[in-house]
């Protein structure tokens, strides 16, 4: 701000000083503009400037392309209303604004001249680069639900107009192809883009190519963008299709102008069968357990070994199963299970009974006596019944809470 302050001093004492001279006659003659040389790269960028009756200024610039562009002279003090007038390098005016210029104009080397309309004083002069719209041209628009399904599956297809003028369109005809041994087209629908109950007419040979006609009842038209008709593709047989919808439009003219086509492909995949399924559940013990999957002959389809909170999962064809789980030192579970295409079935959680050691399928004295022999040590690990590495009372002490059990527990 200092800075700003001591440039408008030092403006104010050399207009000040420029008034006093010798004894000399007075002339009148017209004052030298003072021109501000500026590099290019004066986008948004703020200048200070002055001037009075006396005093003009002009800001050269070039431009390197056609640009829309504005200049404003802001005052910062003094009473001035500022004029603005955009010369070309040879003098000749080409637009004017009091404060405000906008203008558009071609590559070229420029100047804005800024004088007083009226007062005298200080200003902040900005050029900025205006957004130009560039008009975008009507065209058709295409989407559709999926551009992926399987063959005997279903799409929606949406088609319409983009970029409809303020006029709007009083009707418009949609010409789609596709090829019939890829696609099947149903379910021509309209929507209310031309207004309520519009007159249509379907032509529908169902040969690769149909014709959708709309236009709108009782002067109703289109007056902005939007689906005009829907349809239903259903997949054939597997490749790449592609539907091409193109349109005439008419403004209530009897001219029909042509929109470019627009392409949309749909990948028409093999139907997949899901023939496998899976067995879940969760199994608890103090050790490591092992599921197994048996089919009706009694042959192991798979297995795996359940997660450390016991959980487990199972894939297998569908059928009719039975599933059983193994610890070491444990009692094992079964229980039946059947296996459907595409799905899950769940078993309930079951908790294994710990104490046969030996296997046998009875927790008893034989079991006992392994932890006997075996005291204070960590082999066999079957009788380590709480995975503490160490054979010892402990483990006797949760063989004795399941001692006489027998047999694999009922797993449902």
């Amino acid at each position: 701000m200092k800075s700003k302050y001591l440039f408008q001093a030092f403006v104010l004492l050399a207009v000040l000083f420029s008034t006093i001279g010798g004894a000399q006659a007075v002339q009148a003659q017209e004052p030298d503009p003072v021109i501000v040389v500026r590099e290019f790269t004066f986008w948004d960028a703020t200048y200070t400037g002055y001037v009075d009756d006396t005093r003009y200024e002009k800001w050269p610039f070039v431009l390197d392309a056609e640009y829309d562009f504005s200049v404003t002279v802001t005052p910062t003090s003094g009473d001035l209303s500022p004029l603005l007038t955009l010369m070309d390098d040879s003098g000749t005016e080409l637009a004017t604004g009091v404060g405000v210029l906008n203008t558009t104009q071609p590559a070229g080397n420029y100047f804005v001249q800024v004088q007083p309309e009226a007062g005298t004083g200080f200003y902040e002069l900005m050029i900025r680069q205006e957004t130009v719209v560039e008009p975008v041209d009507p065209a058709v628009s295409a989407s559709v639900s999926s551009d992926n399904i399987d063959v005997d599956g279903t799409a929606a297809f949406t088609v319409g107009l983009d970029n409809v003028p303020a006029e709007g369109y009083a009707s418009a005809e949609f010409t789609c192809t596709y090829d019939p041994a890829m696609l099947a087209v149903s379910n021509i629908a309209f929507t209310e883009l031309f207004g309520t109950d519009p007159a249509s007419a379907i032509n529908d040979p169902q040969t690769g190519t149909f014709i959708v006609a709309i236009a709108g009842s009782n002067a109703q038209r289109a007056m902005a963008s939007g689906a005009a008709f829907t349809f239903d593709v259903t997949g054939l047989q597997v490749g790449q299709a592609t539907v091409t919808c193109s349109a005439r439009v008419s403004m209530g003219d009897e001219v029909l102008t042509d929109l470019a086509a627009v392409d949309t492909t749909i990948t028409v995949n093999d139907v997949v069968v899901v023939l496998d399924g899976t067995v879940d559940g969760q199994v608890f013990a103090t050790k490591a357990v092992t599921v197994e999957l048996y089919d009706e002959a009694s042959a192991l389809v798979t297995s795996a070994v359940a997660a450390e909170d016991g959980t487990f999962s199972l894939t297998a064809p569908a059928g009719t199963y039975t599933v059983m789980a193994f610890a070491s030192g444990f009692l094992g579970a079964q229980g039946p299970a059947v296996v459907t295409a595409g799905e899950s079935t769940a078993k309930t959680p079951v908790a294994l009974v710990a104490g046969d050691i030996d296997g046998n399928g009875v927790i008893d004295q034989y079991d006992a006596m392994t932890i006997g022999m075996s005291y204070n040590t960590a082999t066999p690990e079957a009788a380590d019944l709480n995975a503490d590495g160490n054979i010892d009372v402990l483990d006797l002490e949760i063989l004795a809470a399941n001692y006489r059990a027998a047999g694999a527990l009922d797993w449902q």
